[in-house]
């Protein structure tokens, strides 16, 4: 198998953030070639998401290396010709606008339905596109909240699991699109949900409310001594995850405290506290040394630079630095031993505009930039784009 198995697919990208360029990210990692249609002003918000290095977004060079940029007003005639004429080559869609606004555009489902049958359209939306609360603005933190992952215990996440779940969902959504439309020669209209994949993504939660108090599903999360978080005597974050009394009882025995064998599964916060006491006695270097030598499921826990620089993870090729020395994840996966290619440097916006609309056969191809950017074709070169492109805001 090919380790870039959608090469000769176009993707077109109207959408923003992070969920939708995601999805279009991992599709190009996958041999797709994904045009990106971008607002002329700024583009896409997450050239502007901090931080940045060498006047660039880190996360957009992330999420945004290897696509084609065009500049495209779509509210303007200009810019939704240009779409029309992609959608004409296009096998799949993705747009991450509220419920309706594609069909405000003039794009509207069955019409692109009918005039591309083979057409994937993906739209990305955080609460779907219906229900009562389809038109509703939100962000991961809410979708989150509606999903119940943020419940227990209610922190902070450290990862956005809904942006990153939902995106995951639409990606094996449009996947199995493609699939099914080789099979049937037919095309799907596929709604995913930002608020879908966290509540499918919270299924550890339902088992511990469907088995009551004592469920073992709801002890994941802080109520085992012996499943938990811990500081040890330098300050370092310890993750224990002893659950199997055979990995518990090693640990007991390793470090002389047989006394604790009957707390692994003690919730009280004595039981907790005894633990962390011992946690907190050895500095975080010896309790790696221990779990590694005596292959017990714990870590010390890494901060984002170390997980970078793990052993593991440099082993498995998961990220490098591109050209520019930012770093590139490639994609989570490997074919016949093979991770695909990773994509490249992040475009300019609007940096293939005027390729595309001479590739597309457009008359603004041959256009002057003011007469492109009239037309709403071209990057908008504002005082405020200007001073971010520099570098200095």
């Amino acid at each position: 198998m090919s380790a870039a198995p959608l090469a000769g697919l176009l993707v077109v990208d109207l959408s923003r953030h992070l969920p939708g360029p995601l999805v279009a990210r991992l599709l190009a990692d996958l041999g797709a070639r994904v045009v990106k249609i971008e607002e002329p002003e700024l583009g896409d918000p997450v050239r502007q998401a901090p931080p940045a290095r060498q006047g660039r977004s880190l996360l957009a060079t992330e999420l945004l290396g290897g696509v084609e940029s065009a500049a495209a007003d779509l509210k303007r005639p200009g810019g939704r010709d240009l779409l029309a004429r992609l959608l004409e080559r296009a096998d799949v869609l993705l747009e991450s606008f509220r419920p309706g606004t594609l069909a405000r555009l003039g794009f509207p489902l069955d019409e692109l339905r009918r005039r591309h049958p083979r057409l994937v359209v993906c739209s990305i939306s955080g609460f779907g596109q219906d229900g009562p609360a389809a038109g509703r603005a939100g962000h991961d933190l809410t979708y989150q909240a509606v999903a119940g992952t943020l419940a227990s215990p209610m922190s902070m996440p450290g990862i956005p699991a809904a942006d990153l779940l939902g995106a995951w969902s639409a990606v094996s959504s449009v996947l199995a699109a493609l699939v099914a439309r080789e099979r049937g020669g037919e095309g799907s209209a596929i709604d995913a949900s930002l608020l879908d994949g966290a509540v499918h993504g919270n299924l550890v939660q339902w088992a511990a409310a469907a088995g009551g108090a004592e469920s073992v599903a709801g002890d994941l999360t802080g109520a085992l001594p012996c499943y938990n978080l811990y500081r040890s005597r330098d300050g370092r974050g310890v993750a224990l995850a002893l659950l199997e009394p055979k990995f518990w009882k090693r640990f007991c025995a390793l470090t002389g405290r047989r006394d604790l064998r009957r707390v692994q599964y003690d919730k009280s916060p004595i039981a907790r506290r005894r633990v962390a006491e011992l946690i907190g006695s050895r500095n975080a270097a010896d309790w790696q040394a221990l779990f590694v030598a005596d292959d017990l499921p714990a870590e010390v826990v890494r901060s984002p630079v170390e997980a970078l620089a793990d052993p593991q993870v440099v082993a498995r090729g998961v990220v490098a630095n591109g050209a520019d020395g930012l770093p590139r994840p490639a994609f989570p996966a490997r074919f016949d031993g093979e991770r695909p290619p990773r994509c490249g440097d992040l475009p300019a916006l609007g940096a293939d505009t005027r390729r595309l609309l001479a590739e597309l056969g457009s008359p603004l191809a041959g256009a002057s930039h003011l007469a492109r950017r009239r037309a709403g074709v071209a990057p908008r070169w504002s005082w405020r784009s200007l001073r971010w492109r520099l570098g200095s805001g």
